[in-house]
């Protein structure tokens, strides 16, 4: 892992309520075993900066003190994306004209949910962006609850995606196992081999459901896929 020289990026918001009940759905015990098909956690970006309109990637739902978040991966504010030049979190709130986040289909919920302002607008390399947005009060999508203690080596995780491919694709489960962590951030070996591109800010869980980072990058090393994952205790100030 540590002598991997050829990495390919694969991959390519704060949610505050209006109304107190942000969702219909119990932050606790939500994670059963058919969860997948009987709660929705996984959404799709659609969003325009300065004059830049994007769609695709990857978000969630995540749960801070106070209010709850949207979450995805701050590269898709980038060259990831086509944004040129890079838009930074200091002048996000300024140049955001839209930014909407929506299941990949119908299949469970058809909430939209309006992002507003970033949270974590100071300038920094973690890859996670958080911002407050609008979520109805009958919203039918999952909010994760954040996990902050270190992962082990050898810990069963789950990353939430849809392959580009799969047109019928909702949501689906990845089963991934911790390696290492490198540079600050954490190395997970998938069980399966799949396309996860568009997998840039897709929630990684732990075996309770807890949120435990972020999808970075990926790529192939030995014949393995390996995932990135910016761990979610990088934001922890603006959650806890």
């Amino acid at each position: 892992m540590r002598y991997l020289s050829v990495f390919i990026f694969i991959l390519f918001f704060s949610c505050t309520s209006e109304n107190k009940k942000a969702s219909t759905y119990s932050l606790e015990h939500w994670k059963t075993k058919n969860y997948i098909d009987s709660v929705q956690i996984l959404l799709t970006n659609e969003y325009k900066i300065r004059d830049s309109y994007n769609f695709g990637a990857s978000a969630f739902l995540i749960k801070a003190k106070k209010d709850t978040l949207l979450c995805t991966a701050k590269h898709l504010l980038g060259d990831a994306m086509g944004i040129t030049p890079e838009v930074k979190t200091d002048s996000f709130n300024s140049l955001l004209n839209y930014w909407k986040a929506y299941p990949r289909n119908n299949t469970i919920a058809n909430d939209t949910i309006l992002g507003k302002t970033l949270v974590n607008k100071a300038i920094n390399t973690t890859d996670i962006i958080l911002q407050k947005c609008f979520i109805e009060n009958n919203s039918k999508i999952q909010i994760l609850q954040p996990r902050f203690s270190k992962i082990k080596k050898g810990e069963h995780l789950e990353v939430i995606g849809c392959e580009y491919s799969d047109f019928n694709c909702h949501q689906k489960s990845f089963s991934v196992v911790m390696d290492e962590y490198l540079s600050g951030q954490i190395w997970v070996k998938s069980k399966t081999k799949f396309d996860a591109s568009g997998f840039s800010g897709a929630p990684v869980i732990d075996a309770n459901g807890y949120a435990i980072g972020v999808i970075s990058a990926g790529g192939e090393f030995g014949n393995e896929l390996y995932l990135i994952i910016e761990p979610i205790n990088k934001v922890k100030q603006y959650l806890n």
